[in-house]
């Protein structure tokens, strides 16, 4: 069965039951003793923007990939524990509902010059990020402004591999995932 990297994952779509079973995982470095696990074309597509964003100037890295229903159980848990489960619900998907548990979702890390966190969701640099990633086949998953729609609060570092014809389409259109579907099943 052919993957669909369109798939829809959301609060009201889980992942279906077999999408582990159509993927193939592979290893991309976080550093150099870690890595993380990601969709095989997601990876390739996710490396070469990773190069063109260093080449531009912009440092950075994976921070999270592919999370088993178990892994995304715990960090579930972690985030009803330490925020509370009005807070978890904004920002993290239950297990059975997350995205990166396709494989197709990347959480990046982006640094300044001295080698810092860019923790600030405003920043310049994740726009900068943002503008290109419909080229390699990404979109920002969840957007500011979005909330309603996506179900989810602006997550600036959130990106998911769509394909670069859905990205370019998804991009020109300024629409969410959940947007492009809909305008996909229009008759």
């Amino acid at each position: 069965m052919d993957l669909d990297r369109t798939i829809l994952v959301n609060r009201t779509h889980p992942v279906p039951e077999d999408f582990s079973y159509r993927i193939k995982l592979v290893k991309i470095p976080m550093d150099e003793e870690n890595c993380i696990l990601v969709e095989e074309e997601t990876a390739r597509a996710y490396q070469a923007l990773q190069q063109h964003l260093i080449d531009s100037g912009l440092p950075n890295s994976p921070l999270s990939g592919y999370r088993s229903f178990e892994r995304q159980q715990v960090v579930w848990d972690n985030f009803i524990r330490d925020h509370g489960p009005e807070y978890a619900a904004r920002y993290v998907a239950k297990p059975g509902f997350s995205e990166h548990q396709t494989g197709l979702a990347i959480d990046v890390t982006l640094y300044d010059q001295n080698g810092n966190d860019i923790e600030d969701s405003c920043a310049s640099e994740f726009e900068t990020m943002h503008h290109i990633l419909h080229q390699f086949g990404f979109i920002l998953r969840y957007p500011a402004g979005r909330e309603a729609i996506t179900g989810y609060d602006y997550e600036p570092w959130h990106i998911r591999y769509v394909g670069i014809q859905a990205a370019e389409m998804i991009y020109r259109s300024q629409w969410t995932l959940e947007e492009y579907w809909e305008q996909k099943s229009q008759p």
